[in-house]
């Protein structure tokens, strides 16, 4: 199986600059994009009459994600022209980020060429980060988000998918798990997100059965949201102060949480690998289920929207769907075989698969073994 390494740049922005985003990506030569609707959640500081009521309220705005692949060495340069058009500077604005990835050489894709951004106006990136994404059932996004707020994490967002894999697995109690789903994603230093991992997992519940799945996969790059709180009277927020004293100390080991004995006990997975999958819409589902006759365990689906500048794309649907298979990576080649068998390359299909490194991930594991 030959690869090709590349970025794969995720920009999550409120819908009001979502044009100013687009028009960016295609002067700097970006040739296409996948967008999936959001909901960019803060908490708002509430003062309440007379005191009454007062407090921090959970606040959701629609937003878009934008996900596109670009060279390596063409990352910076396209995140730091996004920075620039949507003013992502500002806290409260949206975030921008790369990770790292090998695209599967029979996708078909190829590398576009980006125009250089110039050094004058570049904002420091943080290169110290990972990327949490955790599925919920539905209506339990909020109650993750809210968890990972309270934590100090900047404006998770929530997307909504399809579950397959265990609910196959179920036979009549399928109905006691439902297929709808919530995924929420966020972007974390590297020296907290062992702890802020375990505490998700706590919040969620994930080692419970038919609960969720989340993974972190580490490596990322770029600029994160720091905007915590809404409503602040205070001439600097907390983000800003934390932001100083990291600087002041030389890193964010002074924040590091000692994880309770009980999130000491939760049993993890290691050395995965995070096969994306994206097609034409209504591919996915069987896909999913080849990919388990290799062993792959159940994705949740979601839809995206495709758009290519050019237009030249003609085999690619405008509806896409996508889905994440976390995976040993022992299994990548026999499930990529099976994908490929299952006409993933074809014209009616038009899939693609992206790899990328998973560190860490947890679900149910059923009793541990004596």
């Amino acid at each position: 199986m030959d690869k090709i390494r590349a970025a794969q740049l995720t920009c999550t922005i409120y819908n009001s600059v979502v044009d100013r985003a687009l028009a960016k990506l295609q002067e700097i030569g970006v040739r296409s994009y996948h967008a999936q609707p959001s909901r960019a959640t803060v908490l708002r500081r509430r003062e309440g009459l007379w005191g009454i009521g007062a407090g921090l309220v959970l606040e959701e705005e629609p937003a878009t994600r934008l996900t596109f692949h670009v060279p390596v060495e063409s990352a910076e340069d396209a995140l730091q022209a996004l920075i620039s058009a949507c003013g992502l500077q500002v806290p409260g604005r949206g975030s921008a980020v790369y990770d790292e990835v090998e695209i599967v050489a029979e996708s078909g894709w190829e590398a576009p060429e980006i125009a250089p951004f110039g050094d004058a106006n570049r904002m420091p990136l943080r290169d110290d980060l990972s990327s949490i994404v955790c599925t919920v059932q539905q209506d339990y996004g909020n109650h993750l988000a809210r968890s990972a707020l309270d934590l100090g994490v900047p404006m998770p967002q929530v997307t909504t998918g399809e579950g397959t894999g265990l609910r196959d697995k179920l036979g009549l109690i399928r109905i006691t798990v439902p297929a709808a789903k919530e995924i929420v994603h966020v972007t974390v230093p590297d020296q907290e997100s062992e702890e802020i991992f375990a505490a998700l997992v706590t919040a969620g519940r994930i080692n419970e059965l038919g609960a969720g799945f989340i993974y972190d996969s580490p490596g990322t790059r770029g600029i994160i949201n720091n905007m915590v709180v809404r409503g602040q009277q205070h001439s600097a927020s907390m983000e800003q102060l934390i932001a100083a004293v990291d600087e002041m100390k030389g890193s964010a080991d002074w924040r590091r949480r000692v994880l309770s004995e009980e999130t000491q006990g939760y049993r993890y997975l290691h050395d995965l690998v995070c096969m994306i999958l994206v097609c034409n819409e209504g591919y996915a589902s069987d896909l999913v289920i080849a990919a388990m006759s290799a062993g792959a365990g159940g994705a949740t689906i979601s839809k995206q929207s495709y758009v290519s500048f050019d237009g030249e794309d003609g085999a690619i649907s405008p509806a896409r769907e996508t889905t994440e298979l976390i995976v040993g990576q022992g299994a990548v080649e026999s499930i990529h075989d099976a994908l490929r068998d299952a006409g993933l390359y074809g014209d009616e299909i038009s899939g693609c698969i992206a790899l990328k490194k998973v560190d860490v991930a947890c679900t149910h594991l059923g009793a541990p073994r004596d």
